[in-house]
């Protein structure tokens, strides 16, 4: 594996051919490497032009991308070789640059970004994508918490479902169940973990100047995309190219009928379930009146209170039609 120094060293020639991956060896516990094994040998028979770089630590992939797309205008195309943490940390450091085209090998344990934006399914399948080019502007969301700005591809969420991303960040069940290609399923064990410790709390929750006042709240989830938590179908009405946000919050239920809650989201058949209700909106305000985690594409940004906005067609990302 290439040190820092000479990751920088390597040629920055051609970069309107060249694909530029970052690889986090440690997502998806150390899976990711062995996929990027399989699609270097893929590019290498094929003999496309390409440059890897390897993250070290937190806030690297953020780092690299900005230097990449940072030495030229030119339409620069970055994939992300990890989770969907590492993918979020890649489209922070590439959304000032309007010349940047994103794309994603799925190496985590939930790729929910490659689910529900990219569309692709295997290995093969995305290389292919990221040759052929083919890409679209679509809307990201940017939030606002404690003073910190950042974006969001996938979800902004406040309540367990933070709290689940959280446990699994930490779970040391989290590398068995990727080791088995089950990664998925850390999080329906985690849910009925927190099931029972979980104190859902009173929030105030305000879309495009309207309030709500909503009590003993599982969650709030602010969608871009349909997909959480590994290909839970969370918010089947978001869409990513309407300049909006979907918003879903299950408030006032018993915990017996939130576990048929997260069986039934696996479809997205939740929404036919009184009080988990569905809005849409392109400025949304959560604000809970007591302690709660909030999470930005899996990621703990902050707590108790958050603003979000929608970025119409802000970034363009290789996609499947």
């Amino acid at each position: 594996m290439p040190t820092v120094t000479e990751q920088r060293r390597m040629s920055m020639q051609s970069l309107d051919e060249t694909l530029y991956f970052i690889v986090n060896p440690r997502a998806g516990t150390a899976g990711s490497m062995k996929v990027w094994e399989k699609a270097e040998r893929l590019l290498k028979s094929s003999s496309v032009p390409h440059e890897v770089f390897f993250t070290e630590e937190k806030g690297h992939a953020f780092r690299l991308t900005e230097e990449i797309l940072s030495r030229t205008d030119r339409d620069t195309r970055i994939i992300a070789v990890g989770g969907d943490g590492t993918m979020n940390e890649v489209v922070n450091g590439a959304l000032p640059f309007p010349h940047a085209i994103l794309g994603s090998l799925a190496a985590g344990s939930g790729n929910d970004y490659v689910r529900g934006i990219q569309k692709t399914t295997g290995v093969g399948q995305a290389l292919r994508l990221f040759q052929d080019n083919q890409h679209n502007a679509i809307d990201v969301g940017q939030y606002e918490t404690d003073g910190k700005v950042g974006y969001f591809m996938n979800s902004l969420g406040m309540g367990i479902d933070a709290e689940i991303s959280a446990d699994a960040d930490r779970s040391p069940l989290k590398k068995w169940f990727n080791f088995v290609k089950a990664g998925k399923l850390i999080y329906l064990i985690l849910f009925l973990n927190r099931l029972f410790t979980h104190k859902p709390g009173s929030m105030e929750l305000i879309i495009d100047g309207k309030s709500r006042k909503l009590e003993k709240v599982w969650f709030i989830v602010i969608a871009n995309q349909p997909y959480f938590g590994g290909g839970m179908k969370i918010s089947p009405l978001a869409k990513l190219h309407d300049g909006r946000l979907n918003v879903i919050a299950v408030h006032d239920i018993a915990w017996l009928k939130l576990l048929a809650v997260f069986i039934t989201v696996l479809w997205g058949g939740h929404l036919n379930i009184k009080n988990v209700d569905s809005f849409s909106g392109k400025m949304i305000k959560m604000k809970n009146h007591g302690t709660a985690k909030i999470q930005s594409d899996g990621e703990i940004v902050g707590m108790d209170e958050v603003a979000a906005v929608v970025l119409p067609d802000k970034i363009r990302v290789m996609i499947k039609d």
